[in-house]
């Protein structure tokens, strides 16, 4: 699947302002973007500079303002087709953040959607059985693999989270694994950070938002 952001149409600079259910908020300047499943994508900005929006844009928790359109597989799409591909992956503020990690996984195992176990979802996800009876409010350090095995058995498509600093990313050692894992199976992941100093080791590229200049490299695989 190939998600692509057209801004040439638009009439200002700046997308717009955004206030999150977790509190942050962010300022995303017009540009064009490009994304495809089968990849991994780190957003590196300073808070407020437009990482997090894109981010919550591709994962359909914003509806495209101005003239900004979105094409998927080259047809136009709308924030309801991105919201039924996208999955926060820190669930924290969302309507899933009290499902129980162990069930939730069964029940989704039941629609048929992949071919794999529980048993391996949580080897692939590194879950731990302490925790399999938990509600993803209730964890901490795993949460975020939690929430993206969840999410990977109901067939999303498109994982983003939230603003981060680089250092969050400094010691989330099952990070890679999960990433290469989800990419394998053709999923997109989408990570805003402050700086690329961890998260260029995990990501196949990091798209540098800077307003009115973007840059674009490959990050270190």
């Amino acid at each position: 699947m190939k998600i692509r952001i057209d801004s040439s149409k638009c009439s200002s600079v700046i997308q717009g302002w955004s206030r999150f259910s977790n509190g942050m908020e962010d300022y995303w300047y017009y540009s064009d973007q490009f994304f495809e499943t089968g990849k991994s994508y780190g957003l590196i900005s300073e808070y407020m500079q437009g990482c997090m929006y894109l981010s919550y844009l591709l994962g359909g928790k914003i509806k495209p303002e101005d003239n900004l359109v979105i094409y998927i597989d080259d047809q136009k799409s709308d924030v309801d087709k991105l919201n039924d591909f996208g999955w926060n992956i820190e669930p924290y503020y969302e309507k899933y953040k009290n499902l129980v990690v162990k069930k939730a996984i069964e029940n989704g195992l039941k629609k048929g959607l992949v071919s794999e176990s529980f048993e391996q979802i949580a080897k692939a996800f590194v879950l731990t059985e302490p925790r399999y009876d938990r509600k993803l409010s209730q964890l901490s350090g795993e949460r975020w693999r939690a929430s993206a095995a969840i999410g990977y058995v109901l067939g999303k498509k498109v994982f983003y989270g939230p603003y981060r600093s680089s250092e969050y990313y400094s010691k989330m050692n099952a990070l890679p694994e999960i990433i290469n894992f989800l990419k394998e199976k053709d999923c997109m992941v989408v990570l805003p950070v402050g700086s690329d100093i961890y998260i260029k080791r995990y990501v196949d590229q990091c798209i540098y938002l800077e307003p009115k200049n973007y840059q674009f490299q490959d990050a270190l695989i």
